[in-house]
């Protein structure tokens, strides 16, 4: 018995045949790896510009029908829902000022100086978790996006 496994050991040993698939097995799991962590990356910059294109959208519906009044910006909040697929609850339309020549925002229009224009925005906000492949492996965890858009309404 010893003899005959000595025997194709040294078969094995003295012949390159069985080293290719060896080399494959090492390799294969890693090319794999690879493969799906490509996937991956591709599916989460096809959502980052899926998000993109519909924050583009609400900007241009925000210019051409300023939401007003609370049930345009609850309009509005379920257009860009539905857009980017994004649930309600993710997603924030908030206005904020801005005071005369000063680049920072305030929340409301009384913390300018009486002397500042007062400029109003609206700004929306989508926040969006994207679940890659390998979380499913205990590999990593979930990426949370949020884009921000702010518009001038007056």
């Amino acid at each position: 018995m010893i003899g005959r496994l000595r025997g194709l050991l040294g078969h094995l040993t003295g012949s390159g045949d069985g080293s290719v698939v060896i080399e494959f097995a090492f390799v294969a799991p890693l090319l794999a790896l690879l493969g799906l962590g490509t996937v991956d990356v591709t599916r989460l910059v096809a959502r980052r510009t899926q998000l993109q294109g519909a924050m583009s959208e609400a900007v241009q519906i925000v210019l051409a029908a300023v939401p007003d009044n609370d049930a345009k910006l609850t309009t509005m909040k379920g257009v860009l829902s539905t857009t980017t697929g994004v649930p309600v609850a993710n997603i924030a339309i908030t206005t904020v000022y801005r005071c005369g020549v000063d680049t920072a925002y305030v929340s409301l229009p009384g913390y300018c100086p009486v002397t500042g224009e007062i400029a109003k925005y609206l700004r929306l906000q989508v926040t969006d978790t994207f679940t890659p492949m390998w979380t499913d492996f205990g590999i990593g965890a979930p990426i949370t996006t949020t884009m921000q858009r702010t518009v001038q309404i007056s």
